[in-house]
């Protein structure tokens, strides 16, 4: 699906133009245990272009009483073909708030080592045609610490992350508009199986596929 320009955005606004709107989906959630089976999540999204030229960004997610889609945990590899989950009798259907947040993003300027004349020269939409925009995305939940994200927006994708006490990543998120549908996933330290004691390595938390509403 192509991307249609809003050209009453803010210009600071164009790199993110494929991600403001309304959106609706469903993923999963990663349980501590590989032996256990991810859980149902479904999301409501809402991003907006604000009069100061940032992004308004909100999302609330609930966990559904239902198994998850397959594959589980791979918004970005995904196989050509994928069966629908099992069917779980037990299942309700119940839906239980997860997470709500509310957040801003803004675009800078372009990263170092971007050619300006060669992505213009470039055929629209191709990958020679993308610029890399440094990303700032803070992020707040109701009786948590706000968190400071940093990252790049790069044509229709997204990288982000959330720099930890020690210097090291301690969270990433990954944004892709695919064919018309967004798609996202968020890696949280997890642990390292057979590793030493606190070792930890990132792995898929949440992995969401949405579409406009």
């Amino acid at each position: 699906m192509p991307i249609t320009l809003d050209t009453s955005l803010p210009p600071s606004l164009y790199p993110l133009a494929w991600l403001i709107g309304r959106w609706e989906g469903s993923g999963a959630l990663a349980t501590p245990s590989a032996s256990s089976p991810d859980l149902r999540v479904e999301q409501t999204l809402i991003c907006s272009a604000q009069e100061d030229g940032t992004l308004a960004w909100r999302s609330v997610i609930h966990r559904v009483d239902a198994p998850a889609p397959l594959p589980p945990t791979s918004a970005f590899a995904r196989d050509a073909e994928e069966s629908a989950p099992p069917a779980d009798p037990a299942a309700t259907g119940e839906r239980s708030l997860l997470h709500r947040e509310d957040g801003v993003w803004t675009v800078g300027d372009l990263l170092p080592g971007q050619d300006r004349a060669a992505a213009e020269a470039a055929p629209p939409g191709s990958p020679a045609s993308h610029l890399s925009y440094r990303l700032d995305a803070r992020f707040e939940r109701r009786g948590e610490q706000a968190e400071q994200w940093q990252g790049e927006v790069r044509g229709p994708r997204v990288q982000l992350a959330l720099p930890g006490a020690d210097g090291q990543v301690a969270a990433t998120r990954m944004f892709g508009y695919v064919r018309g549908t967004l798609m996202w996933l968020w890696e949280q330290p997890a642990p390292v199986e057979g590793g030493a004691p606190g070792e930890t390595v990132l792995a898929p938390h949440l992995s969401l596929e949405l579409h406009r509403a």
